[in-house]
């Protein structure tokens, strides 16, 4: 089971503190002492009495040969916080090994009611902890704190706490205690494990630093797989591609623990404690698509490492495995032996750790306790030079792995898991067979081009999005276009995992796929200028500026679009405003052809007028004696965008197209642009009597959004749409002129206007009046209203708008007709029935009589049709807009 630290309390508390606690159950009763606790003198040191009460904790050192009691002592000092959880504090005697004794002192918060002190740390988990000892025999009279602190409460963000910890370790005569911390960026495949510890030395009581400690439970060790390392002769043919990646490590000499992977037979790497430093560890990432048949080891690099010695055993975790590993020899008397370790059984991980047991002692080194010959002596350094994972694929090179992605199956995804660790290699193999691949084989080798740097990614993904947007399906005209849009409405296309793949990728990079992006953009097919344009202009606007203003020479139809519309994309971000304004400098500008400054100014849109200099780019272009039509067609919406940022020149240029201009379509595009322009508010009334027809639509629907969006309604606006409305030849004129007047204020003469336009042949014009009379709740004109609502021969989109007007006017007096033709809705005879009965439940929510529910009781019934009876819950539903 894979070993995690886990939260308690709103604090981190390793998995380790489990055990821990354990070990020290073994040296005295959990019960919180009330009694004082006295530690007989040994050799060499004093007695200790302790005792912990409401006063604190008082502590007094003893002779050997005098009784030893608390009283008189010494009170020791404990911070605020700890204060307050001394009445659940334990005293735990421990006796080290050479029988000198200390007094661990444990205050956990959980043991401890809600106070002060849970407010501070949380509430529950860790405990305060002092390790205290009598002095050394003639050493003074003081008793000694070792350490004190917190245990088991975490501090950093989540992946990186660090908290302390104190073990007592229990050994064949006495204990060890060590401190040290648990953190969640070093553990052993997930095991907690103790990082620089310090142990308590029984010669001098104090803490020495550098201690080794063995984190694998006994447990786990006794229940590991036994294996034999093997000695080869001959080097075993290496692997394309390292699979093990040192991560962290308990310990290592220069902090080079990197080099125990490295492939470098020179180098090693060797834990940096003193002694045999059984427990150190190096953690290593894998991959958990690859299987790992075996590993292999050297241990005696060809550089020498004073102190090296060999280990005799080591473990090998993963997650959830533990396997013991002994060498049949002391390695370091071999100067090139390899070893192999061929697992029982193949295991795919995340994680390896190398953890050191027994070790052999080198020479002239003496050995330490035990019957094993641990070495000890603080120039020894257990060392290994290097670790190797075995897998299926060992003698492998990179385009055999890069063929074995075809498919996308088990052993094609191990496949790519090497090649992401393999470097500028494997990257370069990848490219190098990308096209001889099939999709699912592309898709692998695309993520091992991913761990590339950005810089060889460029070329290989601005390449795939060039291709993939040139061989996608291009629009075609006529009726086959008419027919291909239909089926994608139908059935939209699925989009091309590559091409998405490679957009992400140069999105991922920003502006280093600038220049290659704006190659393809200068010379690539038109499907491929125009997606790179795109992504030109999301990753570098302002480099995609320039760029896109020599493309758009010379280009014409779709591509000039897509081009332009990439062009405004960049000019209105923040990130190109400098370049912007350097472009519209009158000097720059001229230099380039006239369509192209054109583009600039209709690119930039509303946010011309922010630009410094537009202005006068503008009046550049616009001044000219006899402009063409296509120039003067598209300075209009530059000169809207500057009328709207007062320009004056702006203004007048709009005006006098819209009132003057010979061309028709030019005309018409200033009244369609100056509906944003308020000043032009009398300008478009006058256009809305314009010779040409359009004109006049534009001008009146423009009028209409003016008003709408604050403009000022002009003089005679009223009596003028009127007048369209009633006379007008062209029947989209007169509806367009009844919706402006719904749209605009109501004015008697303008109600007027659309009651006589009921009478008007076109259904078109009758249904914007009688929107325009519900707009204005012309109540003065209800039996109007009202008659077109109850006519059995009118249009019944007409009717259905007269039933939505009265809703609006709140006519009480056809709640009758409406809830009729609601219920006729339920089994209706056509959509004349269906039609009605849904306007009908919408008036009926405008109104909503007092007895509404009653009324659309049947329509609540489970046989009416579904849309039918929400609708009905929606008028039911809705606020009432009449006072009753």
């Amino acid at each position: 089971m894979r070993r995690t630290p886990f939260r308690s309390g709103g604090r981190r508390v390793g998995a380790a503190v489990g055990w821990i606690a354990a070990s020290s159950a073994l040296l005295g009763s959990a019960a919180a002492q009330v009694a004082p606790v006295v530690l007989p003198h040994a050799a060499g040191q004093q007695a200790l009495a302790v005792r912990i009460d409401a006063g604190g904790i008082t502590a007094r050192a003893c002779p050997a040969a005098a009784a030893c009691a608390p009283d008189g002592g010494k009170v020791l000092a404990v911070p605020p916080e700890v204060a307050p959880l001394l009445g659940g504090a334990r005293v735990v005697p421990v006796t080290l090994a050479d029988g000198r004794r200390l007094a661990k002192i444990e205050a956990p918060v959980a043991a401890t009611p809600a106070g002060a002190a849970a407010t501070a740390l949380g509430a529950g988990g860790g405990s305060w902890v002092m390790l205290l000892a009598a002095p050394l025999a003639g050493k003074g009279t003081e008793p000694v704190i070792l350490w004190s602190g917190w245990t088991g409460v975490s501090t950093g963000e989540h992946g990186e706490g660090r908290s302390d910890a104190v073990v007592v370790e229990p050994l064949g005569s006495g204990s060890r205690v060590l401190v040290g911390q648990l953190r969640d960026d070093v553990t052993i495949c997930g095991r907690p494990a103790l990082v620089g510890a310090s142990e308590v030395d029984p010669r001098t009581m104090t803490l020495l630093k550098g201690a080794s400690f063995q984190n694998l439970p006994l447990e786990e060790r006794r229940a590991a797989s036994k294996v034999a390392a093997e000695r080869r002769e001959a080097d075993a043919a290496a692997p394309a591609f390292r699979l093990l990646r040192p991560t962290a490590a308990s310990s290592a000499v220069g902090k080079r623990f990197a080099e125990i992977a490295d492939g470098d037979p020179k180098t090693a790497w060797s834990e940096g404690k003193v002694g045999a430093g059984r427990g150190e560890f190096v953690s290593l990432s894998s991959a958990d698509e690859v299987g790992i048949t075996g590993l292999g080891l050297r241990i005696k690099p060809t550089e020498a490492v004073e102190g090296g010695a060999a280990p005799r055993t080591l473990f090998v975790a993963t997650p959830d495995r533990l396997f013991q590993v002994s060498l049949p020899e002391d390695a370091w008397l071999k100067e090139t032996a390899g070893y192999e370790v061929k697992l029982p059984e193949e295991i795919r991980a995340s994680c390896i750790a190398v953890v050191l047991d027994d070790a052999y002692a080198p020479r002239g080194a003496p050995a330490g306790a035990g019957d094993r010959g641990a070495p000890s002596g603080p120039e020894v350094r257990v060392t290994i030079a290097e670790i190797t994972a075995r897998t299926a694929f060992d003698g492998q090179g990179p385009a055999a792995l890069v063929g074995a992605l075809a498919g996308g199956g088990e052993r094609a995804r191990a496949a790519a898991a090497l090649l992401a660790r393999g470097g500028p290699e494997a990257v370069e193999a990848a490219i190098a067979g990308y096209d001889k691949l099939d999709p699912a084989g592309r898709q692998l080798a695309a993520g091992v081009i991913d761990t590339a740097p950005c810089a060889v990614q460029i070329p290989f993904f601005t390449a795939r999005l060039a291709s993939g947007a040139a061989a996608a399906p291009r629009p075609t005209s006529g009726a086959a276009a008419a027919a291909q849009g239909r089926a994608a409405r139908a059935a939209p296309p699925e989009p091309d995992p590559e091409l998405h793949h490679a957009r992400d990728r140069i999105r991922r990079c920003g502006r280093a796929a600038a220049p290659a992006l704006a190659e393809i953009v200068k010379g690539g097919a038109a499907a491929a200028r125009v997606a790179a344009a795109r992504e030109l202009a999301l990753v570098a606007p302002a480099e995609a500026i320039p760029a896109l203003l020599d493309a758009l020479a010379g280009v014409r139809g779709a591509t000039r679009r897509e081009l332009r519309a990439a062009l405004a994309l960049a000019a209105r971000s923040e990130r190109a405003a400098d370049v912007v304004e350097e472009e519209v400098q009158l000097d720059r500008l001229r230099a380039r052809p006239e369509e192209a400054q054109l583009d600039l100014l209709r690119a930039l849109g509303p946010s011309l007028g922010r630009v410094k200099g537009g202005g006068a780019a503008f009046q550049a272009l616009s001044s000219a004696a006899s402009a063409p039509f296509e120039r003067r067609y598209l300075l209009q919406a530059p000169a809207a965008a500057l009328a709207r940022a007062g320009e004056a020149p702006a203004e007048a240029y709009l005006r006098a197209s819209l009132r003057k201009d010979a061309d028709a379509h030019v005309r018409l595009r200033a009244a369609e642009v100056a509906a944003d322009v308020p000043a032009l508010a009398p300008d478009l009334l006058a256009a809305a009597s314009d010779p040409e027809v359009r004109v006049r639509e534009a001008a009146i629907v423009a009028l209409s959004r003016a008003v709408s969006a604050g403009a000022k309604l002009p003089a005679g606006a009223p009596a003028a749409l009127a007048a369209r409305l009633a006379s007008d030849p062209w029947t989209f004129i007169r509806g367009s002129a009844a919706l402006a007047i719904g749209a605009i204020p109501a004015t008697p003469a303008g109600d007027r206007a659309l009651v006589g336009a009921l009478a008007d042949r076109a259904p078109e014009v009758r249904r914007n009046a009688l929107d325009g009379l519900g707009a204005h709740r012309a109540v003065a004109h209800i039996e109007a209203v009202r008659d077109r609502a109850e006519d059995k021969e009118e249009d019944v989109e007409v009717r259905a708008r007269a039933i939505l007007a009265l809703g609006a006017m709140c006519d009480a007096s056809s709640v009758d007709l409406w809830t009729r033709l609601a219920l006729r809705a339920k089994a209706p005879m056509g959509e004349r029935d269906q039609r009605l009965g849904s306007a009908a439940l919408a008036a009926l929510g405008a109104v909503h009589p007092a007895d509404l529910p009653a009324r659309l009781k049947p329509l609540l019934d489970k046989d009416t049709p579904h849309g039918l009876r929400e609708t009905a819950r929606a008028a039911l539903s809705a606020a009432p807009q009449c006072r009753r």
